[in-house]
């Protein structure tokens, strides 16, 4: 499998986390995404997964995978600027 590079690397502090994760692909955001706590998971959360799979198996652009989960990410405030 191909991994798929996000066109600009994000850095994320994970939910109940310390450490600043550094994604350069989608798998990583799927890893997050798998990782997520279940009780914050709601419509951004479906979006950015439905979105990030999608990307991995050809069926959606990286573009919109990386899009959703950015907004994702901003919306739960683990977003790194």
């Amino acid at each position: 499998m191909t991994e798929l590079m996000l066109s600009t690397p994000m850095r994320i502090r994970p939910h109940g986390s310390d450490t600043i994760r550094d994604l350069t692909t989608l798998q990583d955001a799927s890893e997050i995404l798998i990782d997520w706590p279940q009780a914050k998971r709601g419509p951004f959360y479906q979006a950015a997964r439905e979105q990030v799979e999608a990307a991995l198996e050809n069926k959606a652009g990286a573009a919109q995978a990386q899009e959703a989960f950015s907004a994702l990410c901003n919306h739960a405030g683990v977003l790194v600027r």
